[in-house]
C-alpha cells in the first residue's frame, strides 16, 4: 500500500469517527435536552400537585368555617326565634290585659242587648214593676261576664273592673254618665255562648221578661270605645 492509499484510509477513519461523535454529540445533546425537559416538567407537576394539595386544604378550612359560621347563625336564629315567640307571648297578654282594662277600643263579634220599659208600665198601678232599673241591667252584664264576655258597654259607656251600675230615678249612672232607657248593652265574645248564657231556663231573660221589654241580637262586628276616666277610682 502506498502512501496516497494511506492517507486515503486514514481520512476516511478520521472522518468516520468525527462523524461518529459529532452524532454521538447530537444524540447526547438531545438526550441531555429530553432529560432537562422531563426535569423541567417533573417540577412543573410537582408544584402543581403542590398547589392543588395547598387549595384543597384551604378549601377544606373555609369549609370548617362555613360550617362554624353556618351553626352559629343557626343558634342565632333558635334565639332570635324564642324571643320573638316570648315577644308575641307577651304583647298578646298585654293586648288581653288592655282590653281587660278597657284602656283601648276594641271590635269583634257579640251580641247586644237592648233593655227597655215596659208597654204595661203606663198602665200600672206600680210603675216600677215594668221599668228598667240598674240592678236589671247588672244583671245582664254578670250573666254575659260569667259566660266569657272579653268587653262589656252600656249606652256607649266602657266597663272597666271598678266601673259601677247606679240608678237615680228613670235613668242609671255608669261612669259618671248619666243615661235613660233604652239601656243598650253590647258585649264582645262568642255570640252563640253570651245568647245561650242569656237564654238559659229560669236565667236571666225568664226573669226580666215578665217585666221588662228585653232584645237580643248577634252580630258579627261590634265596636266598643276605649274607658274614659280614672280606672283607679271606683265610682260610687
Amino acid at each position: 500500500m502506498n502512501r496516497r492509499n494511506k492517507f486515503h484510509v486514514y481520512l476516511t477513519i478520521v472522518t468516520f469517527c468525527t462523524g461518529f461523535l459529532v452524532a454521538t454529540s447530537i444524540e447526547t445533546t438531545k438526550l441531555m435536552r429530553k432529560e432537562r425537559m422531563n426535569d423541567q416538567l417533573f417540577q412543573q407537576e410537582t408544584q402543581l400537585n403542590e398547589r392543588i394539595l395547598a387549595e384543597k386544604e384551604q378549601n377544606r378550612h373555609l369549609e370548617n368555617q362555613l360550617l362554624d359560621l353556618q351553626r352559629q347563625v343557626g343558634k342565632v336564629e333558635e334565639a332570635m326565634a324564642t324571643r320573638k315567640a316570648e315577644a308575641a307571648e307577651i304583647l298578646s297578654q298585654l293586648e288581653a290585659a288592655r282590653m281587660q282594662a278597657g284602656v283601648v277600643a276594641v271590635e269583634g263579634p257579640g251580641i247586644v242587648v237592648t233593655m227597655q220599659d215596659s208597654q204595661h208600665a203606663a198602665s200600672s198601678p206600680d210603675i216600677t214593676n215594668y221599668i228598667v232599673h240598674e240592678h236589671d241591667v247588672r244583671l245582664v252584664v254578670n250573666e254575659l261576664r260569667l259566660a266569657g264576655a272579653e268587653a262589656i258597654s252600656i249606652n256607649g259607656q266602657r266597663l272597666v273592673s271598678n266601673s259601677s251600675i247606679r240608678c237615680i230615678g228613670p235613668t242609671i249612672i255608669v261612669n259618671g254618665v248619666k243615661s235613660a232607657a233604652p239601656f243598650v248593652v253590647s258585649a264582645i265574645g262568642d255570640p252563640e255562648t253570651l245568647e245561650g248564657a242569656l237564654n238559659l231556663p229560669g236565667g236571666v231573660l225568664q226573669t226580666l221578661q215578665d217585666f221588662v221589654q228585653i232584645d237580643v241580637a248577634k252580630l258579627n262586628a261590634i265596636q266598643l270605645p276605649a274607658f274614659v276616666g280614672d280606672a283607679k277610682s271606683k265610682h260610687s
